[in-house]
């Protein structure tokens, strides 16, 4: 038995089938212990789920209707593991999917076999590329209806270089400069032979984290952040006063304000779980932060006119960030943008209702998508007057200013695609 190809169904079903977060159910998994190869395990899973729109469009040839969810799962890893990993030789592959097809409908084990066997045997193939919508679909794993939209904002050839752009495999972390320099953190890791590459400042780097997590010793010097959060808390500008940050969970942006013992940071979420998740990690940093469970689209009185900085990182389609976390498109549709472009206005013109006169209301979100972004903040303006867009200064970086409105595109700027914009009360 491959315990590795189990696994990798088990934690692939929950994805897929239950919706949840791949993130969650590796660890799960990869926590119960046993002797198997997790860094295997997961480049099962990550990379079926990195490749989930090609390999539809791959068993598709040799199916003549769609198999139920658990058997579409099975012929994936297939394929999959067929085309990529020399370590499991083809027929150990065939006869493992075939067990665990088994286990799902005896009935389909002959069928599951058939196809497993012509999904090895034959070359991965692509629509042809004069169909641009599906063949950049189906080459870069995004679905057709974000192509159709980005399509509609840029010409064929930026599209292109936008969906192909090729980021950094490894984790981001910040140092915590708290209890260690930023030079002090790098020589650790280089007396441990953990690789690393540089990120936009000295204090956050690309790590392998697998190497990192097994020096256990070096787990209070550094938190796993990603750049643009860093980056957002970093031109928000706050060095004094009240700080609110709307939608807060899991915490990493109120957490890295908080290093500041010269302003006050107040967290809120929706979930009440997810407020524990904020006021957890403050504490395991020893941090302090405010939190309260609050739906942001919902006005609170006694905070009208009391902060000096109002942050809406704002629930989104997570299109700019889909290279790190490839179960985003799972369950999004292009409807899902629609609904989530008025709950984004609403929640800026909520939070705006909170900032003293002078004060910064800032709004980011992880997509590239114009419909959650810069429409929402002209929206957002032509019934706020009383707010205006502000200058920021990114430094080197190659970043899409259209007004005073910043969209970092990952073939532009290197990093995973978001967006911000700053607005100051009159």
């Amino acid at each position: 038995m491959n315990k590795e190809l189990n696994l990798a169904y088990e934690i692939l079903s929950k994805v897929v089938i239950d919706k949840s977060y791949v993130s969650i159910e590796l660890n799960k998994c990869l926590n119960k212990g046993g002797t198997y190869n997790s860094a295997l395990v997961t480049k099962i899973v990550y990379g079926v789920l990195e490749n989930d729109i090609a390999l539809d469009y791959f068993v598709a040839r040799f199916v003549k209707k769609q198999p139920s969810m658990p058997i579409l799962i099975l012929l994936k890893i297939t394929a999959f593991v067929g085309h990529n990993i020399n370590s499991i030789p083809h027929y150990a592959l065939v006869n493992e999917i075939v067990s665990i097809a088994k286990k799902i409908d005896v009935h389909q084990a002959g069928f599951v076999n058939a196809v497993s066997k012509k999904l090895i045997s034959e070359q991965m193939t692509y629509p042809n590329p004069k169909d641009k919508i599906k063949y950049l679909s189906v080459r870069y794993n995004y679905p057709e209806w974000v192509i159709t939209e980005l399509l509609k904002e840029h010409d064929e050839q930026f599209v292109e270089e936008l969906v192909s752009a090729e980021l950094s495999t490894k984790t981001h972390i910040r140092v915590n400069l708290d209890r260690v320099s930023a030079d002090d953190f790098r020589v650790m890791l280089d007396d441990r032979e953990i690789g690393y590459e540089t990120s936009y400042y000295d204090y956050t780097l690309y790590v392998d984290y697998a190497k990192l997590l097994d020096c256990g010793e070096l787990k209070e010097y550094y938190v796993v952040q990603g750049l643009p959060s860093i980056i957002t808390c970093n031109v928000l500008g706050a060095d004094h006063g009240n700080v609110l940050d709307v939608c807060s969970a899991p915490g990493g942006k109120s957490v890295y304000l908080a290093h500041n013992r010269n302003i006050n940071v107040f967290a809120c979420d929706i979930h009440p779980h997810r407020v524990d998740l904020v006021k957890k990690y403050a504490e395991s940093v020893g941090v302090k932060v405010r939190t309260c469970v609050q739906d942001a689209t919902k006005l609170v009185d006694k905070w009208i006119g009391k902060f000096d900085y109002v942050m809406c990182d704002v629930p989104c389609s997570n299109i700019g960030v889909s290279r790190k976390k490839p179960d985003v498109f799972l369950n999004k549709t292009k409807e899902d943008m629609n609904t989530l472009s008025g709950l984004q206005l609403k929640i800026l013109e909520t939070a705006s209702n909170y900032v003293v006169s002078g004060g910064i209301l800032q709004y980011s979100t992880c997509t590239i998508l114009s419909k959650e972004n810069k429409c929402v903040i002209d929206k957002f303006l032509k019934s706020h007057p009383e707010f205006e867009l502000t200058p920021i200064d990114f430094g080197d970086i190659n970043i899409h200013n259209e007004d005073n409105k910043y969209t970092f595109y990952p073939n532009m700027t290197g990093t995973e695609g978001f967006f911000i914009g700053r607005l100051r009360k009159k």
